[in-house]
């Protein structure tokens, strides 16, 4: 396996408490970053936390698709840490069904955390890190 060397390094996993979320958290933990967790699952976090017991690993339980809660957090982050990496990961599959059998509400969900959400990290951070 390839070792990456993320030693000082801040990084944000959105979904990180589970799935790829979870890999790609192990995996800066492995190479020295630090990693805020932000997910909407609090138990799935608080499991994940306990389960790596890595001083360098924090969390937020934190709704992406609410723009103001991710800019929110954001500007509190911000405030003491500089952040490196960025990882929008947090998504969602949807259902499995015929497209003529496809709830609209559910279709909006889908597109709202796998799209808006990612702009409304983006539009967010990327002041940050320009900087």
């Amino acid at each position: 396996m390839n070792k990456f060397i993320l030693n000082n390094r801040t990084a944000i996993v959105t979904g990180g408490a589970q799935g790829f979320g979870l890999a790609i958290t192990k995996r800066f933990l492995d190479s020295g970053a630090s990693v805020i967790i932000w997910d909407l699952d609090k138990i799935a976090t608080e499991i994940t936390i306990k389960k790596l017991n890595n001083s360098k690993l924090s969390s937020s339980i934190l709704d992406v698709t609410n723009f103001e809660q991710v800019s929110s957090e954001i500007e509190k982050v911000t405030k003491s840490k500089k952040i490196d990496i960025f990882v929008n990961n947090a998504g969602i599959a949807g259902k499995n069904t015929t497209v003529w059998n496809y709830p609209v509400d559910e279709w909006k969900k889908v597109l709202e955390l796998n799209l808006n959400a990612v702009f409304y990290c983006l539009k967010a951070i990327t002041p940050h890190m320009i900087e």
